[in-house]
């Protein structure tokens, strides 16, 4: 299993647009926003990604998904991760 350093904490707030993502972007690197929600794999729904960043994206399901920030250099290795976040 791939061990990364884990980064920048994570953020998470539920928003009348979506759940918002609050994150630091170390210099050089590129955030790239992973959502799972329960059974599912993780998805990727944001590449380049800014803070903050909004998931307005529907669920179909009544669950709570959880979130984690990936961040990878120039050739797109993922370097380091946040911490898994998940929605109340």
């Amino acid at each position: 299993m791939l061990t990364l350093p884990e980064t920048t904490a994570l953020r998470l707030h539920a928003t009348p647009r979506g759940h918002r993502l609050d994150f630091t972007i170390p210099e050089g690197r590129y955030a790239y926003v992973y959502r799972r929600t329960e059974n599912e794999p993780w998805c990727c729904v944001a590449r380049n990604a800014c803070s903050p960043y909004v998931d307005s994206r529907p669920l179909y399901q009544e669950t709570k998904p959880e979130y984690v920030v990936c961040f990878c250099d120039g050739s797109g290795i993922i370097m380091a991760a946040t911490p898994i976040v998940q929605a109340r």
